[in-house]
């Protein structure tokens, strides 16, 4: 069977500037994949160019096995959700939704059963009559969806769709989408900024950046293996350290970090000649033990800064080579543990991995001390 959506080689540019290059990717049937990316990296420049909003200046796109490349968007078998909804401001919420059934012409006891069933499905059965000026956000969102999913499209493309909301409808509403997505079978191609939302909703990540997709994978995969530092860095939260490779077997190294001799995953090792290297490890799979010192052995550091959030408390660490990292602790090992505190630093060795630099990251900067990513702005 072939994908339900498959682009080779796809390049867009815009004026001297690339927008996307070289972008393969394939989506299956039925799967839930998300474009990930900060701002200006090609996510939604990729959606459109699979909607035939855009043309690529290169490369092919097919729709289950069909060359769609140079076909107008009205003939693609794919509906867009965008961020803005785009109502039809003087159409009700039954006429929106049976806008596309009305184009196709259905017969109006088609088009009746067909809207109720969405009205049904997205629980709008009783602002049919409503107008969009009429509708709270979730509700004009809900209502985008059902126009879009009326007409049976196999693919459904979204565009940051939940990006208006507000915190806790948006939460809600990622609940709604996964859920209507796994009864329907659509194929959904989902665009966002926001790593909590690709996490919590797809099946698969596709990280972009710089106009490449640099890893694509399950959500536990980019999380637990990151390819490279981008992606380590901006999914989830992370510290990144410099080091140098000391010995490897296979996919397991060992590395000197300040002096020190650590564990670390290196899956990547064929692609990489300079034994110098960056290591991303979670805050959460950091372990801090107290250490003296004469007697430590280890990596070790001095507390710089304890942070307590509810849920953990955070502790900074600045190392002997004036490297920082934080991590995450359900419970404070010592009450005694003050700023200037000798402590020990370890972890598992399946959770730290080499990864592949990159120009956007810079491994030696400090990390923030509470580890809270601001959102990007939004494309």
């Amino acid at each position: 069977m072939p994908p339900a959506v498959e682009t080779l080689a796809l390049v867009k540019r815009f004026g001297s500037r690339v927008a996307l290059a070289d972008t393969s990717l394939r989506v299956e049937a039925g799967e839930f994949l998300t474009l990930l990316g900060p701002s200006g990296c090609g996510k939604t420049t990729l959606l459109r160019l699979i909607a035939g909003l855009d043309q690529p200046d290169a490369g092919r796109i097919r729709l289950a096995g069909q060359d769609v490349t140079h076909q107008p968007a009205y003939r693609r078998p794919v509906h867009t959700v965008f961020q803005s909804y785009a109502l039809f401001p003087h159409l009700s919420a039954y006429d929106n939704i049976a806008f596309g059934l009305t184009r196709q012409k259905r017969s109006p006891a088609d088009i009746r059963q067909r809207v109720e069933a969405m009205l049904a499905l997205v629980g709008l059965e009783d602002a049919h009559q409503r107008y969009p000026h009429e509708l709270s956000g979730g509700q004009q969102q809900r209502v985008a969806l059902a126009r879009a999913l009326a007409c049976e499209p196999p693919v459904l493309l979204l565009d940051e769709p939940l990006a208006a909301l507000d915190p806790r409808l948006r939460q809600r509403m990622q609940r709604e989408l996964k859920s209507l997505q796994h009864q329907l079978g659509t194929t959904f191609i989902f665009v966002t900024h926001d790593q909590t939302e690709a996490l919590t909703l797809s099946d698969r990540i596709a990280a972009l950046h710089n106009g490449r997709i640099v890893q694509i994978g399950t959500p536990q995969q980019l999380y637990a293996e990151p390819e490279t530092a981008f992606v380590a860095s901006f999914i989830g939260n992370c510290n990144l350290l410099r080091g140098v490779a000391h010995s490897w077997q296979g996919e397991q190294a060992r590395l000197a970090i300040a002096g020190q001799v650590v564990p670390a995953l290196w899956r990547q090792r064929a692609a990489v000649a300079d034994p110098s290297v960056i290591v991303a490890v979670r805050p959460e799979c950091i372990q801090l033990t107290s250490a003296s010192g004469d007697n430590a052995s280890g990596l070790t550091g001095r507390i710089v800064e304890r942070l307590y959030v509810g849920a953990d408390t955070r502790w900074t660490v600045r190392l002997a080579d004036g490297q920082t990292l934080v991590a995450a602790l359900r419970q404070a090992p010592s009450r005694a543990w003050q700023p200037g505190a000798l402590v020990q630093v370890s972890w598992q060795p399946g959770h730290a991995v080499i990864v592949t630099p990159d120009e956007a990251t810079d491994a030696t900067a400090d990390p923030p001390a509470d580890l809270e990513r601001s959102a990007p702005r939004r494309r």
